[in-house]
């Protein structure tokens, strides 16, 4: 590759539960007059695929636990938001500096099991949880857009996390499909000829962080942004949930 292109589709609406995003993202292709070539990578933000599935929890509809009322009472936050967040994770990794770190049932380390509160209505108590299955909702939008343009399309669905030792956040690939997630670069060589040992690229969170640049985290309204230029064709199709390090190969843990 010599030179790549991000396009955010312009005037994405308002998603509700149960929109099409396969649907408004063809008619967006349309309207924004974007011609569509196979290899094209569309990067979805997963608060309008959470949105789109209703994974909307009123806080008031929550049994508490004596788990959360405790945590509650030493963090003096609100037990209800604890709950939720207890019912999205594993387990609680760490509650220092009043910030709740876990492991998400998807495997992945996050604050607050990446519950949101941003950019959802708050006329109820309510929170929104990540998809349930991100990867399931990757594969059905990469499918319907392949198939309906009859072009080659890859999804990388996008959530933003903090980073070890590092201030700020960056959007990082919750889920893929069709896409080179990770690739293992062990033994080819560098400009020297040296052998690389242990050399893996996480292709689709560099994607992700390079999406954030348009997509945002606040008003923009930029939900999809689409890549075009990407070729790692030589390279072997995986999923960014095998980006995910389990716990006994964690270095931070």
């Amino acid at each position: 590759m010599e030179q790549i292109q991000l396009l955010a589709l312009q005037k994405f609406p308002y998603i509700e539960p149960g929109d099409d995003i396969s649907s408004i993202i063809i008619e967006l292709i349309d309207s924004n007059k974007i011609d569509i070539s196979d290899g094209d990578v569309f990067i979805i933000a997963q608060k309008i695929v959470s949105k789109s599935e209703n994974r909307y929890v009123n806080l008031n509809d929550l049994l508490i636990s004596n788990e959360a009322n405790k945590l509650a009472e030493t963090l003096n936050r609100d037990s209800s938001f604890i709950q939720a967040i207890l019912n999205e994770s594993n387990e609680i990794i760490s509650i220092d500096k009043n910030v709740i770190i876990v492991e998400h049932k998807l495997g992945f380390i996050n604050i607050n099991a990446g519950i949101d509160r941003s950019n959802i209505s708050q006329e109820i108590n309510q929170v929104l949880l990540l998809p349930e299955n991100p990867s399931k909702s990757a594969r059905l939008i990469q499918n319907t857009l392949s198939e309906s343009l009859k072009k080659n399309i890859s999804i990388v669905i996008t959530d933003s996390m903090t980073r070890p030792y590092r201030s700020g956040i960056t959007n990082f690939a919750l889920a893929s499909s069709n896409l080179q997630s990770l690739i293992n670069l062990t033994g080819e060589e560098d400009i020297y000829g040296n052998l690389l040992k242990t050399t893996e690229i996480a292709i689709a969170d560099e994607i992700a962080a390079a999406s954030g640049l348009l997509m945002g985290q606040g008003s923009d309204m930029q939900p999809v942004i689409l890549l075009k230029g990407f070729n790692k064709d030589n390279y072997d199709i995986n999923n960014a949930i095998d980006l995910i390090v389990e716990k006994k190969d964690d270095l931070y843990r």
